[in-house]
């Protein structure tokens, strides 16, 4: 795979397409970054969450400041009683 930024959000799978994760867009991505996803994936034996990603790549800004979804999110697009 080409090293460098994602131009969308790419999911990762393994040979029986379980997730192993989803990484933004604008996530730089590389075979060292690969190989560190997977070790990860292996050791917990399950998907990878933003937490997993936020440990895994302390530089990535893409993963320290993904939004936070706490529920308001489309709150403006809502039906006004």
């Amino acid at each position: 795979m080409a090293a460098g930024k994602l131009t969308e959000p790419k999911v990762i799978s393994d040979f029986n397409q379980n997730t192993v994760c989803l990484l933004p867009t604008g996530f730089y991505f590389n075979d060292e970054r690969w190989d560190k996803i997977w070790q990860r994936y292996d050791e917990k034996g399950e998907t990878l969450g933003m937490a997993d990603l936020k440990e895994l790549f302390p530089d990535e800004e893409t993963v320290q400041n993904a939004a936070i979804d706490n529920g308001d999110t489309f709150a403006r697009c809502r039906d006004k009683d």
